[in-house]
């Protein structure tokens, strides 16, 4: 497997990006994200944890982590569950640096990752910097490091599946926005709608090739698991007209 240098990019500047990190019943595993994100080198300039009105203690577990790093954490705690979408535009609604990095409560970046992401961003100056994960079962080793999309033409990417995972990429700011954020009308496949309307959009994506992320297998509920749903928002979503075309 890969690992990313620890190279800070010098040409950015140290509040490049804030995390966002949608949490809902994942108490036993959100603090590990959020050490991860702390660990970079490239230190994010703050990291927003969203409780979407889990039923376990992870409200407490987000707070307690806000109370051990002021000015670094901020949890923002929702008094209902409204769904990943609308905790990721919550999130992203309370971020001020120029990109954005959404990883789920129970995935984690390993080291290096935001210089990784945010060399791609210097180096490409494209407005979506995917990178690759690798998927840790339960007890297993990391497998082979992955990436949905192969660099190429994103429309063909994108038109293959849900290709891109919020965990191992990073938006610029201004694209959340320009798109309206994540539509929390897709239970699930709604990163999938999000960086298909990036696209639709004109925005600009690259792929890097480092490993930044590992994409866990945790107890608790998860929305990949509901296939009839699945199916029904992986139609909503070939249904958009930029698919219509056939070149990027």
């Amino acid at each position: 497997m890969y690992f990313p240098s620890d190279a800070f990019p010098a040409d950015l500047p140290l509040d490049a990006y804030d995390v966002v990190i949608p949490c809902y019943n994942r108490a036993h595993v959100v603090a590990d994200a959020v050490a991860s994100v702390l660990a970079q080198t490239a230190a994010p300039s703050r990291v927003i944890v969203v409780d979407d009105g889990s039923r376990d203690s992870s409200a407490d577990v987000i707070r307690a982590l806000a109370a051990a790093h002021p000015g670094r954490i901020e949890a923002a705690i929702l008094p209902r569950n409204g769904g990943a979408s609308n905790a990721r535009n919550v999130g992203a609604s309370l971020c001020a640096s120029p990109w954005i990095a959404f990883l789920d409560s129970d995935d984690v970046w390993l080291p290096g990752a935001a210089d990784a992401l945010l060399r791609g961003a210097m180096t490409s100056g494209a407005d979506v910097i995917v990178g690759h994960f690798a998927r840790l079962e339960s007890g297993a080793a990391p497998s082979e490091p992955e990436c949905g999309w192969d660099g190429g033409c994103i429309r063909t990417g994108l038109r293959s599946g849900g290709v891109i995972g919020p965990s191992w990429s990073i938006v610029r700011r201004e694209t959340v926005f320009d798109i309206g954020g994540f539509d929390p009308s897709f239970h699930n496949c709604n990163d999938w709608d999000f960086y298909t309307r990036a696209a639709a959009a004109a925005a600009t994506f690259a792929r890097i090739n480092e490993t930044v992320a590992l994409y866990r297998t945790v107890a608790g509920a998860r929305l990949v698991n509901d296939h009839e749903k699945g199916a029904e928002n992986a139609r909503r979503v070939l249904s958009h007209p930029y698919f219509r075309h056939r070149q990027s």
